[in-house]
């Protein structure tokens, strides 16, 4: 079982990341184009790795995009809410190697903050010059 949460090796930065959908092109558009998911699936999560760069970016990144079955379902979020908090929820992966810019070019926007100390996770600050 795996957990939907960022970590690398040591973690010794933490953050968010927030993402806009593309008006055309997004997550989802590209794998149903690319023919890894068809109609009555949803992607769910998707997690995005760097592996070790040594002062310099190679390609490519590591893309896991996580899908589930509708099923029926006409929402999504109705069907996650009717599991059992503690019961895992069941996804196919579909697992990329990406161009940096092909996996940017998904989203319309896309920011990522990092910090080493915890304390500085969703503080507020202002600039002093």
């Amino acid at each position: 079982m795996e957990t939907l949460q960022a970590s690398t090796q040591y973690s010794d930065l933490k953050g968010g990341a927030a993402a806009d959908r593309a008006d055309k092109g997004g997550p989802s558009e590209w794998l149903r184009h690319e023919g890894y998911i068809s109609d009555g699936e949803f992607v769910v999560g998707i997690d995005f790795s760097v592996g070790e760069n040594h002062g310099v970016h190679r390609d490519p990144v590591y893309v896991s995009f996580l899908i589930i079955e509708t099923r029926g379902f006409d929402n999504v979020v109705a069907q996650i809410a009717a599991l059992p908090a503690d019961e895992p929820i069941a996804v196919r992966k579909v697992s990329v190697d990406m161009a940096l810019v092909d996996f940017f070019a998904l989203f319309k926007r896309f920011n990522v903050t990092l910090t080493p100390l915890s304390e500085m996770e969703g503080r507020t600050y202002h600039y002093t010059d």
